[in-house]
């Protein structure tokens, strides 16, 4: 008898972090579930501590593949579950031990397509600080036609920048399964930069209803040293134009919600050229200029930044400097910017 519940683990060199990870799926107060985790090419150790749970919990699978990123890992996990609904889970975060009985309470009372909870951010290098992320969304639940008016307006873009009216994270969330294949083996493997936001958003958009618990952070995000953003990425503006392609040829671009897209475009421009500065990079400053000229030259050609409308003055100048593809004023536009928000915190 398949179980109610298939909880996915990928799992890259988190040995650190991972024996906290599954001690909280196996704490769950929900217990028909089954556990994939998909260890995906790890070197550090992680990969024995998936086999020793394994030896412990009959619920638990583990399949072993060679490194292909997120992605990869997340497909070769939903593809073998069998539950009715699907989660995720990184293998560096943890879960509150109520957080899966509270969202199959609501997918089975409502048969919703998705329930969605708050998110508590937990610092490593801060102990005993951590801040909860809280969706700016009415509590309980939404049919198709509340999610028409309510929720994809604003899905992408909440009306100020870097701000977004569904969290594009694929963790805190519940899915039905057979619903969640369709989505997530779409994505293409090359997809490393939004690939939550790329699961995400063409699922609720294809949603006809889902569940929000609001004020109940219940998934604990770790920021650590291991995640890609932390590190330099030399083929980030790559992954990134792969994410473009396969928003632009998705039914979102071709919605009444369209536009929200070219916010998401410019937020992650910024980060590409963040990406270009990191100190990781050790490339001489000219070079780096000219990686940043040519992110310049595609986000001009494709002309979603002219389609937004930003009232912060930094924004508005750094999107201008941006369009007139002068990189070293925007790099010193960035640079000024870093030091003043280091003086004055």
């Amino acid at each position: 008898m398949n179980p109610t519940l298939s909880i996915i683990v990928p799992v890259y060199n988190v040995c650190a972090f991972l024996e906290k990870c599954i001690d909280s799926i196996l704490a769950q107060t929900f217990t028909d579930f089954e556990l994939i985790i998909v260890d995906d090419g790890s070197t550090d150790g992680s990969s024995e501590i998936c086999d020793s749970f394994a030896l412990r919990d009959s619920r638990i699978k583990v399949i072993h593949k060679e490194n292909g990123g997120v992605v990869s890992a997340r497909k070769a996990g939903i593809s073998v579950a069998s539950g009715k609904y699907a989660g995720y889970v990184d293998g560096d975060d943890w879960i509150d031990p109520h957080m899966y009985e509270k969202m199959v309470h609501y997918m089975q009372r409502y048969d919703c397509d998705l329930v969605m909870c708050d998110v508590v951010h937990e610092n490593k290098s801060l102990p005993f600080s951590s801040g909860s992320t809280r969706i700016d969304m009415e509590d309980g639940y939404y049919d198709s036609a509340a999610i028409e008016k309510k929720i994809l307006p604003n899905m992408i873009y909440a009306g100020e920048f870097f701000k977004f009216g569904v969290y594009p994270v694929i963790w805190n969330k519940l899915y039905k399964r057979e619903k969640l294949i369709k989505h997530q083996m779409a994505i293409d493997d090359t997809i490393k930069t939004g690939e939550d936001a790329a699961c995400v958003y063409p699922y609720i958009f294809s949603s006809d209803s889902l569940y929000f618990i609001k004020n109940m952070s219940l998934y604990h995000y770790r920021h650590s040293r291991n995640q890609m953003t932390a590190v330099y990425d030399d083929m980030y503006f790559e992954r990134f134009k792969s994410l473009y392609s396969f928003f632009s040829h998705s039914e979102i671009a071709s919605s009444p919600y369209a536009d929200q897209l070219n916010y998401y475009y410019s937020y992650l421009i910024k980060t590409t050229i963040s990406n270009e500065l990191k100190k990781e990079n050790t490339v001489s400053f000219g070079e780096k200029l000219k990686n940043i000229k040519e992110i310049c030259v595609f986000t001009k050609h494709e002309g979603f930044i002219d389609k937004i409308d930003i009232s912060a003055f930094h924004h508005k100048l750094y999107f201008r400097l941006l369009r007139k593809n002068k990189p070293f004023l925007l790099v010193a536009g960035i640079y000024i910017t870093r030091l003043i928000q280091r003086i004055f915190g």
